[in-house]
């Protein structure tokens, strides 16, 4: 069952009411030491790549399945950098879904594919200097990202 399936099978039960979702986020970071960001099409703004995952799904697989789907990128060796959660990961979505995210952060160095927007959940796509990151980023994303700098910085 796909991940879109699972949601829209659960919401037929349930409605807008919140749930957790498990998920993934890619930090996906160049040799200048910028992330690779997509302009989301749902909302606008922007956010790491990454997605829910699929009912029964390794979370490690959601990433290699998510990053390709919306980058064209393949992860080598990611690395395991952090799970965020909590209630400052509430979202509700212009439909009035709500839900808290659980999220695997991977950090990912190096790739197969060049960078491509999938024009389906994002529009465009750019690396960003980890101090000059854009505007309206969602919880999730400034709290990875933050956790990035910080890292990157010490190292």
């Amino acid at each position: 069952m796909t991940a879109v399936d699972y949601v829209q099978h659960l919401r037929s039960r349930i409605g807008h009411a919140p749930v957790n979702w498990a998920g993934v986020c890619a930090l996906v970071v160049n040799g200048s030491g910028e992330v690779l960001l997509q302009r989301r099409t749902d909302t606008g703004g922007w956010g790491t790549p990454g997605g829910i995952a699929e009912l029964g799904e390794a979370l490690e697989d959601t990433l290699v399945r998510e990053l390709h789907e919306e980058t064209g990128l393949t992860p080598r060796d990611p690395l395991l950098f952090a799970v965020i959660s909590g209630p400052d990961t509430y979202v509700r979505l212009p439909n009035g879904d709500e839900f808290y995210q659980v999220t695997t952060v991977y950090v990912v160095r190096e790739w197969n594919g060049s960078p491509r927007a999938d024009g389906v959940e994002g529009h465009a796509l750019r690396f960003f200097p980890l101090d000059a990151l854009p505007a309206g980023l969602g919880p999730v994303d400034r709290r990875a990202l933050e956790r990035l700098r910080v890292c990157l910085s010490v190292y």
